[in-house]
């Protein structure tokens, strides 16, 4: 009798508290929603026999959950079982026209602000976006802490939190057990980091490949689904020699073509590379192998053999050892934490079923 992994690898429980205020930003709460359906998700891919143990809420300032009829805003159906040390309560970005407004917020919402004072007392994580952050300021939570703090408000809480130093120049800050964030369009990426660091980091960076803009992938999708790309011509040596190496990333490395398609000799092109891109063609053409092999170890069911060959070695053994060089880890290692789909069984079992439903 098969039985669920109580505990995946990696994987700490975690409840998520969101809080809903009258001046909230809603944007800041839908977007955390998006990331832990997000993570949620990929979590249900990867591990599709464990226990979920991330869990989620929407609460009011009275610290009782809302309910609501639309269904992208329902709690998670099971609660994990976080220990008072694995709750988060998320606080939004504020809507204030000024600072001053801010400052009465924060204190006419007394309701709200003893919440954070009893969370914080019982061990739990706060998440603080944007100006949100002049709830854990009011309870001296960032006493001694250097953040930054959103410059719209940063000289009226300087003076107001003087206990605090708010000239830090970073977008995200972590003090003890308070996460912050200087505006409200870096959620996605903070929320991510926030569960990379609370509940699981192979999950938070499988779930960054889909949430965060990926430049190198969106540049590899073509190779992989037309193997033609379509960008415009430069008149850079260096540039048409990385078009030609995006082109050819599944052939054999042939530096003579490379300098060929530049229009320059060999020797010109291996100084102007390493003059432009601190690397040789060879090794530029290496990282673009390495992301196209994670790319299909992470969304497809082949081989390492396949990957291999399709990245241009027909040596598997010699792309693994590459593989491994760079990204620290083997291929099957890379596959078993970061993969997108679920496992082989599953597609195995999904497939029967479609064959059984056609002959029928």
């Amino acid at each position: 009798m098969r039985t669920k992994n109580p505990l995946p690898s990696g994987s700490t429980p975690l409840h998520v508290r969101l809080l809903w205020l009258p001046e909230a930003m809603p944007g800041t709460l839908f977007t955390t929603l998006d990331v832990l359906r997000t993570v949620a998700g990929v979590a249900s891919l990867q591990r599709p026999d464990a226990t979920p143990t991330l869990s989620w809420q929407l609460c009011g300032g009275n610290g009782r959950a809302l309910t609501t009829d639309l269904p992208g805003l329902l709690p998670s159906t099971r609660r994990s079982r976080a220990a008072d040390g694995h709750t988060l309560l998320v606080i939004p970005a504020l809507l204030a026209s000024n600072a001053p407004q801010l400052g009465e917020i924060v204190r006419r919402d007394s309701a709200a602000l003893r919440l954070v004072e009893r969370h914080a007392q019982a061990g739990g994580w706060i998440a603080a976006c944007s100006s949100g952050v002049v709830f854990p300021l009011q309870l001296g939570l960032l006493e001694g802490a250097r953040i930054g703090a959103p410059w719209m408000y940063q000289s009226w809480m300087t003076r107001e939190y003087p206990q605090c130093d708010l000239g830090g120049d970073q977008a995200m800050s972590v003090h003890q057990r308070v996460f912050s964030s200087v505006a409200p369009a870096l959620q996605v990426e903070f929320m991510l980091r926030v569960l990379g660091h609370l509940h699981d980091p192979d999950l938070a960076q499988a779930a960054s490949q889909l949430m965060l803009f990926q430049s190198e992938r969106q540049r590899s999708v073509p190779a992989l689904v037309s193997q033609r790309w379509l960008s415009r011509t430069a008149d850079s040596p260096v540039y048409r020699a990385i078009q030609w190496l995006q082109d050819h990333v599944g052939e054999p490395y042939r530096l003579a073509e490379a300098a060929q398609a530049a229009a320059v000799s060999e020797r010109t092109l291996l100084r102007h590379f390493r003059q432009v891109t601190g690397m040789t063609p060879l090794d530029y053409l290496h990282t673009l192998r390495v992301e196209r092999a994670r790319m299909l170890l992470e969304v497809t069911l082949h081989g390492t053999q396949a990957i291999a060959e399709a990245c241009g070695y027909s040596d598997a053994a010699a792309f693994r050892r590459l593989f491994q060089r760079t990204t620290g880890m083997s291929m099957s290692d890379y596959r078993a934490r970061f993969a997108l789909r679920a496992r082989r069984r599953y597609w195995r079992m999904e497939d029967t079923a479609a064959r059984r439903g056609t002959r029928g």
